[in-house]
């Protein structure tokens, strides 16, 4: 199909380079969307039966985000200041995961990727116990 339509639009121009290159890129992109089609396929059959899990495995993604519902999902620029900013304010891990919809580990590891320094115990003054 796209070489029949790349031939007609060529009108002679078989050979050359430019067609040949736009023929190549036609081609390629129609693959690529094919591959994209037999991919939503597959994936739409599997988000309506779960697969089993496998042996070990303590939890699945989906049973983590009924209790947080934004658990594994990235992190946007936004929500980053949001929990910085409101770290800073005071509130608590406990609070800031309910806050955000995600674990408390999940809180206090991306609050110590974005300042080191929240992980580091507070150094000890000399004469305090």
């Amino acid at each position: 199909m796209a070489r029949d339509h790349a031939d007609r639009a060529s009108r002679g121009r078989q050979n050359d380079p430019a067609v040949l290159i736009g023929l190549a890129q036609t081609e390629a992109l129609l693959a690529v969307a094919a591959a994209i089609d037999r991919l939503a396929n597959v994936l739409g059959r599997r988000d309506t039966v779960e697969p089993p899990a496998e042996p070990g495995q303590t939890y699945r993604v989906a049973d983590v985000r009924r209790q947080h519902p934004h658990a594994y999902e990235r992190w946007t620029p936004l929500a980053d200041a949001e929990l910085l900013a409101a770290h800073r304010a005071g509130h608590d891990v406990t609070t800031l995961a309910e806050t955000f919809g995600r674990q408390p580990s999940a809180i206090r590891s991306r609050l110590i990727r974005l300042d080191p320094a929240i992980g580091r115990p507070e150094p000890k003054l000399p004469g305090r116990g």
